[in-house]
């Protein structure tokens, strides 16, 4: 395992840091399907400059869709057309993100944050997960985001409201 040359400030990783970050989140993720090496996640936590989190973050996406019409054309058939969807996406309370390789990560102090960079909590098949530690800063766990999606459709309207609630669900430990 290579040891960064410098340590990140909160302003900056090298790109050689950033290297280093892939690479161990690459071996935390993909070599053991149970287990992770402490070496890796203290290393990972040492790197990436914590931030402040704020005690409330908040993020929504609203997706509308524009009028459609259907009818009858000759030789076809029947026809439809759907208008534009059109979709709005914000957060409140975000802490940075750092991209390493194919990962986002942000440290939040108790726990990072990781998301594969195309890939966020409103994708269809969201790609996250966070490394815990406990009270002394020793690595614990690994955890996969797994979304709980409620629908309200509001009938004899195209009006649906949707809510993603998020849970973390275990999936690795510290070897």
């Amino acid at each position: 395992m290579t040891e960064p040359t410098s340590r990140a400030t909160a302003g900056s990783l090298t790109i050689d840091d950033r290297f280093v970050i892939a690479a161990a989140l690459d071996r935390i993720l993909y070599d053991d399907p149970d287990h992770f090496a402490t070496e890796d996640a203290r290393l990972l936590r040492r790197m990436i400059p914590r931030t402040r989190s704020p005690w409330l973050r908040l993020g929504f996406r609203a997706e509308s869709q524009g009028p459609s019409m259907s009818g009858q054309a000759a030789g076809v058939g029947d026809v439809k057309m759907d208008g534009d969807k059109k979709v709005v996406e914000g957060g409140v309370g975000e802490a940075p993100v750092w991209r390493c390789g194919q990962y986002k990560i942000s440290n939040h102090g108790d726990d990072l944050e990781i998301w594969q960079v195309m890939s966020d909590e409103f994708a269809e098949e969201p790609k996250g997960a966070r490394l815990e530690y406990g009270p002394t800063g020793a690595p614990e766990r690994l955890t996969f985001f797994q979304p709980r999606d409620l629908e309200l459709r509001i009938p004899f309207t195209g009006i649906a409201v949707g809510l993603r609630l998020g849970g973390w669900q275990p999936w690795k430990s510290a070897a």
